[in-house]
């Protein structure tokens, strides 16, 4: 249940909000297992394997989960098959294969192939903040990311959000940190830095070495800009943010991994709905704080 990775949208409509907490159908949306010549099939599940709802809702927040499943089909398999299928053609029909038949062939042998391909199958939780308007999706990829939230747009009619990146210019602010010693109340800069330069391509990955160390001060007055950097929020997450505030990597405290367990006793779900509870205010501590430190200019 503790997020990992967060992809974060602020929620641009009150209202909208609002709209959630109505009663809804969401049954036309709860996920089927891929037919056989489906590449991918994504759907809603309940929560938590103890519910039975799609959806679960309290005063500060609501949570969906989704789960998304594929087949695996390699290209290297689709290739070899299509290589076998394009020279029986040339072979019987003495000819050669030209390249817009050579993509209907293509699409013939996925077709065919898809049945027999293996399934593999993934879940998300969506987090929406009905007390400060956020919304956090637990996934690894900005591909996925789009694909959730498309997916919940649909779903729900409407999603009225936008990345916290997009308000946000994090690598200026975290420059001036590292390179003033201008560290907000609460933040700690870890041993690990992504550092780019306008006019080169990559990244240098900086790693156990300190940021205000002489190697990275070298580096930063030499115009590397960080692109992602390990900071330590109030003893309390750790997240690896990268330049467009994406939170990668996190790690909760020990103390609110324990207060969950606390709160909820013997009962597995008490326990997960406490985590839930905690996860979300550390979340929305974080994105607020990261808006309040990065919010670029009108």
């Amino acid at each position: 249940m503790w997020f990992k990775n967060a992809f974060v949208y602020q929620v641009r409509d009150s209202e909208f909000l609002r709209r959630l907490t109505s009663p809804r159908d969401l049954s036309p949306h709860a996920f089927h297992n891929c037919l056989p010549t489906q590449p991918v099939s994504m759907g809603l599940i309940a929560p938590h394997p103890e519910m039975t709802d799609l959806q679960l809702s309290t005063k500060q927040f609501l949570v969906w989960q989704l789960r998304r499943e594929e087949r695996l089909l390699p290209s290297s398999v689709v290739n070899e098959v299509l290589a076998e299928r394009v020279a029986e053609v040339q072979r019987k029909e003495d000819r050669r294969v030209g390249r817009n038949e050579k993509m209907d062939l293509k699409d013939e042998v996925t077709l065919d192939l898809l049945p027999r391909a293996f399934t593999r199958s993934q879940r998300h939780l969506v987090i929406v903040d009905l007390e400060a308007g956020w919304l956090f999706v637990q996934c690894g990829s900005e591909a996925r990311a789009d694909d959730i939230t498309a997916f919940l747009r649909d779903a729900l009619g409407e999603l009225p959000i936008v990345p916290l990146g997009s308000l946000c210019q994090p690598e200026p602010v975290v420059a001036d940190w590292l390179i003033n010693n201008n560290l907000p109340a609460g933040v700690t800069v870890m041993d690990e830095l992504g550092l780019k330069h306008g006019t080169e391509d990559g990244v240098i990955k900086v790693r156990q070495l300190p940021w205000d160390s002489e190697e990275v001060q070298t580096l930063l007055n030499a115009g590397y800009r960080p692109s992602e950097v390990l900071l330590n929020w109030n003893e309390q997450v750790t997240v690896l943010l990268n330049d467009k505030c994406v939170f990668k990597r996190l790690k909760y405290s020990d103390d609110m991994l324990e207060q969950a367990a606390q709160e909820g006793g013997d009962s597995a779900i008490a326990e997960w709905e406490a985590g839930l509870h905690i996860m979300t205010a550390a979340l929305r501590d974080l994105a607020n704080q990261s808006l309040g430190w990065f919010k670029a200019a009108n």
